[in-house]
């Protein structure tokens, strides 16, 4: 399914639902569920994400990117799904992580890096 628009790239409305066996056709301006407004790579994405249970250590090596890289993803993909990221709960989450040795600190400044310059 397509969600945005070819020419413009706005967000698309469903205008129309038809039922191939009896033709009834039912019209109006419908909305697309949250993760209808997803690109085939955030499915992607969330799909490895639940596969590995939200290991983001492990998503990152079947990606190929580095932690703070899927940390951003899954910020991005909060965002677009109408969530809000807080900005104070992730920098004590990203000093917890430090603290306990799961990312290094080059890894930690990149963290907190971006969400400064979110």
């Amino acid at each position: 399914m397509i969600n945005k628009c070819p020419n413009c790239g706005d967000d698309l409305v469903i205008t129309s639902y038809k039922c191939n066996t009896c033709l009834t056709e039912v019209r109006g301006e419908f909305e697309m569920g949250k993760f209808q407004r997803l690109d085939s790579e955030d499915l992607e994405f969330i799909e490895i994400f639940l596969q590995k249970r939200g290991s983001i250590k492990d998503v990152g090596e079947i990606l190929g990117i580095s932690y703070p890289t899927v940390r951003n993803r899954i910020d991005k993909i909060v965002k677009k799904l109408g969530g809000k990221i807080d900005k104070r709960e992730s920098r004590i989450e990203i000093l917890n992580m430090l603290d306990n040795g799961e990312i290094s600190p080059d890894q930690a400044s990149e963290l907190l890096k971006e969400l400064k310059d979110e």
